[in-house]
């Protein structure tokens, strides 16, 4: 793999080459993988930072979604140009972007540069180191919560749990729907689009790894765990409750489960804290939201962290790397991550951020900012919730969000994901076949 992606030679040299200064500002290319009203603030965070200095000129450009990102990524390795200084590539593009070769270990420049890795984060920080280094820094990570119709929970006399058991859960969803006389659906229980990072964070929530090999942390991941007791207990409480018009049958339509949300629909919406500014304003004040932690089987481990990190790339002048690492830098100022933090809902990546004054100004006056906060600083610290690390993710989460959708039409969950876990095994066996030993 890393003779065909850093096949760099003279086409690398002359990319290289053509990088000019702006008015005697180093350029650097910076893309970014966040769109809608994140992909803003990311564009807003470069504006201040552009304004900020007469050194750099960042020049951001948004490549597309998560996967769009990283299959852009690869076909600009595979080409050996056209690929940027800095990019943000989300959590499961890590294995692959290690073993690409192709990009700088973030771990020696920051001791280069004086930046003290420590600061993170210790669940950024686990997350994002491979061999015992970190390749990329985290900027954006997340976690995902369940947000409650505050206004339902009160007119239902349905008391809020600060975490859930599975049990508790679905009793809960149960006890918020509301139906007429004829048994149909005039208010659903909750709204639960299908994906399968819900399903991977069940299963870290609930002690089980993803793949083997604790989770591809102690060596290379060769197999899929993920048709667990835990996924399965999940998809068949999910399947329950679409059967059952609990829940609100949205498919894989994140978009329309959010708007069963916010038009009363459903008094339970499942998402990231990323989204917590952007359903907070959808919401507009028409009832409070209120959050609490993501659900597990029975005993509660952790989550494992979502969201994206920031990589550089290999073979640019010096000039553009060192101008590249300062901008990452200052991404993760705690003032950058505050203001980041408030106008999106990660949580910061840094210590110490949630300790400025307007941050807990920010927070006094919405809460739910710190759901994902103390949920994060209450997760045990292991493999388990480090996540999995293992190459052909993107292809992985394609056969699982479709054992979902089988589940719901009628398969037995454990015979969905063993199917699933077939078909995975498979890719994950193909990836590492390309992988130079």
């Amino acid at each position: 793999m890393k003779k065909r992606f850093l096949a760099l030679g003279l086409a690398l040299l002359a990319t290289a080459a053509l990088s000019l200064a702006q008015g005697g500002r180093t350029t650097v290319t910076f893309w970014y993988a966040l769109g809608g009203s994140i992909g803003e603030q990311i564009e807003n965070l470069v504006k201040t930072y552009n304004n900020s200095q007469d050194k750099v000129t960042i020049k951001a450009e948004f490549s597309g979604n998560y996967d769009d990102t990283l299959n852009k990524m690869r076909a600009a390795l595979q080409a050996g140009r056209g690929y940027p200084n800095v990019v943000q590539v989300y959590d499961i593009g890590t294995r692959f972007m290690v073993d690409s070769g192709a990009v700088v270990a973030l771990e020696d420049m920051a001791k280069k540069e004086n930046f003290d890795i420590s600061k993170l984060v210790s669940q950024p920080r686990n997350y994002y180191t491979v061999d015992g280094k970190m390749y990329s820094l985290p900027f954006n990570s997340s976690n995902p919560l369940l947000y409650f119709n505050g206004a339902l929970l009160n007119a239902s006399n349905v008391e809020q749990r600060p975490f859930y058991n599975l049990a508790q859960l679905e009793d809960t969803i149960k006890r918020l729907t509301v139906k007429d006389a004829s048994g149909k659906t005039t208010r659903y229980g909750i709204t639960w689009h299908a994906d399968s990072w819900f399903v991977e964070q069940f299963g870290y929530n609930s002690g089980f790894a993803y793949c083997n090999n604790e989770n591809g942390r102690k060596a290379r991941a060769t197999e899929t765990t993920f048709n667990n007791p835990a996924a399965v207990a999940f998809l068949e409480m999910m399947a329950r409750l679409v059967a059952g018009g609990f829940a609100a049958p949205v498919g894989r339509d994140g978009t329309a489960s959010l708007n069963t949300f916010v038009n009363g629909q459903a008094a339970i919406y499942v998402s990231s804290t990323a989204n917590l500014f952007g359903a907070t304003r959808a919401v507009g004040g028409k009832f409070p939201i209120r959050t609490s932690f993501y659900p597990f089987l029975k005993d509660r481990n952790g989550v494992a962290i979502g969201g994206a990190s920031l990589w550089m790339l290999k073979g640019f002048p010096d000039a553009e790397q060192d101008a590249a690492f300062e901008f990452i830098k200052w991404m993760l100022d705690p003032a950058t991550q505050g203001r980041w933090h408030l106008s999106t809902g990660y949580f910061p990546v840094i210590q110490g951020v949630t300790k400025r004054p307007e941050v807990q100004t920010g927070q006094s006056k919405n809460p739910n900012f710190i759901t994902a906060i103390r949920q994060l600083e209450t997760s045990k610290v292991n493999t388990t919730s480090a996540g999995c690390l293992m190459g052909q993710f993107t292809e992985i989460r394609t056969y699982v969000v479709s054992a979902w959708e089988e589940v719901l039409k009628g398969k037995p969950a454990k015979q969905a994901l063993d199917e699933a876990k077939t078909k995975s095994d498979a890719a994950l066996q193909r990836y590492n076949a390309t992988v130079a030993r």
